[in-house]
């Protein structure tokens, strides 16, 4: 009998950087082992690159990932790098503001013609598809899957107004089989989006992204001493490490500040605010185990998988009161949710938790609860794969 066959494809996979990333490696890991899955996705490109750059990166990927999926590098060759040029018009400042949905709908035409035939040929024996894109990739996986009459689903983590809502991307997921969610109002936000531009999907299922499950051995060397908040996430802008590095002043005494991830270091003169840069999986987990409460005080998130990585490891959280992010913490019984930007009940909320022991264990406790319940790999990946065999 004929193995089931599967194809998740990605915008980026391997090595993974970032929660999107890490939620496909840890799907394909949890997949049933008498299934053949094959990763398709695109080389990673620089830090910061524009549109051209993003598909025209030559750096290597491994043939397969830690579980031993095979990954399908998407790289441009001499004559598709010739063919994306065009794709340098999205460099233009002003053209890109006065029309950027319009404009990034446009260039895919130029996408289409350098890896189209790639893509379908990647595709041919295949019984099903998970595509996780929210780029020109999702609409190329569209167009090959209704033509060959494959059964998919996309999983789009948008950020609404930022990326992943052009009109053609939107169209392009309401074609699947069932577009995955992985909250309530992040439905509710696509559903809307869909309806103001005429699509309509079959199928709107809610499911987190799969975590990462992996155990780790213990550091001989702590790299931190003593008690100590973590953040973890990419240095942008709408992360909150300005509002979480202004709060952390007058904690000294309790606590040291923990940042880690890519982006530009940190500079300041406290003391006891320590940067690790960008850490591996093995630091990372770490981390979550050795820290007394996690903080990301962003104010936009497509789902915000740290909060229940932290969860999972019995860590308190603060956090602000945004969709979809009290969607995974519950004010008061999981963590502490605050205003957007709201320096001083960052401050005031940490300083609860660092010095109530009482607090910092209910609140650890029913965090990890939760995520057993909601979060943990056996139940996400137990949906997902639900979906397919229907």
């Amino acid at each position: 009998m004929k193995s089931f066959t599967l194809a998740i494809v990605a915008d980026r996979y391997w090595p993974s950087r970032g929660g999107v990333e890490q939620a496909m490696v840890s799907l394909a890991a949890a997949l049933p082992a008498d299934w053949r899955v094959t990763v398709v996705a695109h080389s990673p490109p620089a830090e910061n690159t524009f549109l051209y750059g993003s598909f025209t990166s030559h750096r290597s990927m491994p043939e397969r990932d830690p579980s031993g999926k095979t990954i399908e590098s998407l790289t441009a060759g001499r004559s598709g790098r010739l063919l994306l040029l065009p794709l340098l018009v999205w460099n233009i400042p002003l053209l890109r503001k006065l029309f950027p949905q319009l404009l990034y709908d446009a260039l895919y035409f130029w996408y289409r013609l350098a890896f189209y035939r790639r893509l379908e040929r990647l595709l041919d024996d295949v019984d099903s598809v998970h595509c996780c894109s929210t780029g020109y990739l999702a609409r190329c996986i569209s167009e090959i899957c209704l033509k060959k009459g494959l059964r998919f689903f996309h999983q789009p983590f948008v950020h609404f107004d930022r990326w992943g809502d052009t009109p053609a991307l939107l169209r392009a997921y309401a074609a699947a089989d069932a577009v995955i969610c992985p909250t309530v109002k992040f439905r509710d936000r696509l559903l809307g989006r869909f309806e103001r531009y005429g699509a309509a999907a079959v199928d709107m299922p809610v499911i987190p992204p799969v975590m990462n499950e992996t155990g780790y051995p213990k550091l001989r060397m702590p790299p931190v001493p003593g008690r100590f908040i973590l953040f973890l996430g990419r240095r942008e802008e709408h992360k909150g490490l300005t509002t979480l590095l202004v709060a952390f002043t007058g904690l000294e005494g309790i606590a040291s500040l923990v940042v880690a991830g890519p982006g530009e270091q940190v500079h300041t003169r406290n003391t006891s605010v320590f940067d690790l840069g960008e850490v591996d999986d093995h630091m990372k987990d770490w981390l979550f185990s050795s820290c007394d409460v996690f903080c990301v005080p962003t104010r936009d998130e497509s789902f915000g998988i740290v909060f229940a990585e932290a969860m999972r490891y019995g860590k308190p959280v603060v956090a602000c009161d945004i969709a979809p992010v009290n969607e995974i913490v519950v004010h008061d019984r999981t963590g502490i949710l605050v205003p957007v930007d709201a320096t001083e009940a960052v401050h005031n909320a940490l300083e609860m938790v660092l010095e109530d022991n009482a607090l910092r264990k209910r609140l650890g406790a029913a965090g990890r609860q939760r995520y057993e319940e909601l979060f943990s790999r056996e139940v996400v990946a137990g949906k997902i794969v639900r979906l397919h065999r229907r």
